[in-house]
């Protein structure tokens, strides 16, 4: 059963928050959850400032005592040490006050002590709060992803099996490894070479829900991606067409203006030089389908006469 939580993130005295260390006490936090992550920053007024670092998944935790620093400056032990993975999350950590529904107050009461991992307030429902204001980050709308893992747990009785689909449905994991190993330019983004781990993600090119359980850990249905390019290619805004020895990107038209201020332009190519004949054939496979569902959504987008 996938769970999903909050966490509070101190970033004016822990710094600003990491993957790979945050503690808690709190023995709800387990391997597998997710966890929107709420940071609060000292405002100019003396006030807080709060903003959403994004959605993630714990990775693992590891049993402590860890000691810190507690806010008093003493030495104080925290006994669980978390490591997370990105799910969605943003390119800055996107500052709650830009909301229409936002009250610091009211913020301030429901998530200053979220590193207990409470589940979400439903009234108001600020899952649905937080996922709008994280729509355009990641590869898939939150509630598709949490029915996709949902049914992993369910219909998966192998453990690693599991863990490996779990890890590939948010493009991470062995699914990621095995991606960039075949594409051969190490953790760089194939089309714009962005080499920011941290906003690079394992693209499914046959979507999730569409593919066979091999097809979905098959490296060769899989793009190593930055973020702002996953979201184009995922919503079929942005394809592939095979070209000579090259993968040439294909924009629909209604996306070209925003894809062109993000750097993506028609005709960019893949860096695939470093794939065989064979992974280019397997990969042009997966494509065929992929470009044309763009092309489709073009047909459907067109004005009738």
């Amino acid at each position: 059963m996938i769970r999903i939580f909050f966490a509070y993130h101190l970033t004016h005295y822990f710094g600003p928050f990491s993957l790979s260390s945050y503690h808690t006490n709190s023995s709800h936090a387990r391997e597998s959850d997710l966890v929107y992550v709420v940071s609060g920053d000292e405002a100019v007024d003396g006030g807080k400032d709060y903003a959403l670092e994004g959605l993630f998944k714990i990775h693992r935790r590891s049993d402590g005592p860890f000691q810190l620093a507690n806010l008093k400056g003493k030495p104080a032990d925290f006994q669980y040490k978390l490591t997370m993975q990105p799910v969605r999350v943003p390119d800055a950590p996107i500052p709650l006050s830009r909301a229409d529904w936002y009250d610091r107050q009211e913020v301030h009461r429901y998530f200053s002590s979220g590193q207990n991992f409470n589940p979400l307030p439903t009234s108001p429902d600020y899952k649905e709060r937080f996922d709008t204001l994280l729509s355009g980050f990641g590869q898939a709308d939150a509630s598709e992803l949490v029915d996709d893992l949902a049914a992993i747990e369910r219909n998966e009785s192998d453990v690693t099996q599991r863990e490996a689909l779990v890890q590939a449905r948010i493009g991470q994991g062995r699914f990621k490894a095995d991606v960039t190993r075949l594409w051969g330019l190490g953790e760089t983004c194939t089309l714009t070479g962005i080499a920011l781990p941290e906003l690079l993600i394992a693209s499914h090119i046959k979507p999730w829900r569409d593919s066979s359980n091999v097809e979905r850990l098959d490296p060769t249905n899989g793009l190593l991606i930055a973020v702002h390019v996953d979201k184009l290619f995922d919503r079929h805004l942005l394809s592939f067409e095979l070209q000579g020895d090259d993968f040439r990107a294909v924009v629909a038209p209604r996306a070209r203006p925003v894809a062109a201020k993000l750097g993506v332009t028609p005709g960019m190519p893949l860096a695939s030089s470093a794939l065989s004949p064979g992974s280019m054939s397997r990969i042009g496979q997966y494509m065929v389908g992929h470009l044309a569902r763009l092309r489709q959504k073009k047909v459907d987008a067109a004005p009738s006469r």
